[in-house]
């Protein structure tokens, strides 16, 4: 798919069965917003018109949210997530009004444009320096005391780890597993 040539999706296919999904942009920082919560309800919230299979449904959500996002924040073995929608709002919210005039208070997007613009932010905004320093890898540094600065300022301004107990236990004890 095109962002430039062809008309942007509104609906998922499941069983040859088209299902509208809402499509602006604030709908699907909702829908991320409860992924990040585990609340699958309200992952559901993007549908006009739920399928018949709420497994499927959310798998279908999550491709198309995929389809117009960047991997930003995505859990990766061993990464942490450079971007945090709820967290970074307020930082979105000026980087789109400074670089494209636009005021997302305001603004009517499809995520598909919303992700590209969100991409297409330059260095220089506060946003994208915040995930470049997330981003960062420490042991790239010759310099030991700049690889512990950046790894107290990576500690500051981590996005929240929005993992429940278990799931930090779980992860804790994988990580001991490597060692031992």
């Amino acid at each position: 798919m095109s962002l430039l040539t062809d008309d942007l999706p509104d609906s998922v296919t499941l069983d040859g069965v088209s299902y509208g999904v809402r499509t602006d942009f604030r709908d699907w920082l909702r829908f991320y917003g409860c992924a990040g919560r585990r609340d699958p309800v309200g992952m559901l919230l993007v549908y006009r018109r739920l399928p018949p299979s709420l497994e499927k449904a959310l798998e279908l959500a999550a491709e198309f949210g995929r389809g117009g996002a960047l991997p930003y924040g995505e859990k990766r073995p061993g990464r942490r997530p450079v971007l945090d929608y709820e967290a970074d709002a307020p930082l979105i919210y000026a980087a789109f009004m400074s670089e494209y005039g636009i005021d997302l208070c305001e603004a009517r997007l499809h995520w598909y444009r919303f992700c590209a613009l969100l991409a297409g932010l330059s260095e220089d905004r506060p946003l994208v320096r915040l995930m470049s320093l997330r981003a960062a890898d420490p042991a790239d540094r010759s310099d030991s005391r700049r690889r512990a600065e950046i790894r107290r300022l990576q500690r500051i301004y981590a996005c929240p780890d929005r993992r429940t107990d278990a799931e930090r236990e779980a992860d804790a004890m994988e990580a001991l597993g490597k060692f031992y």
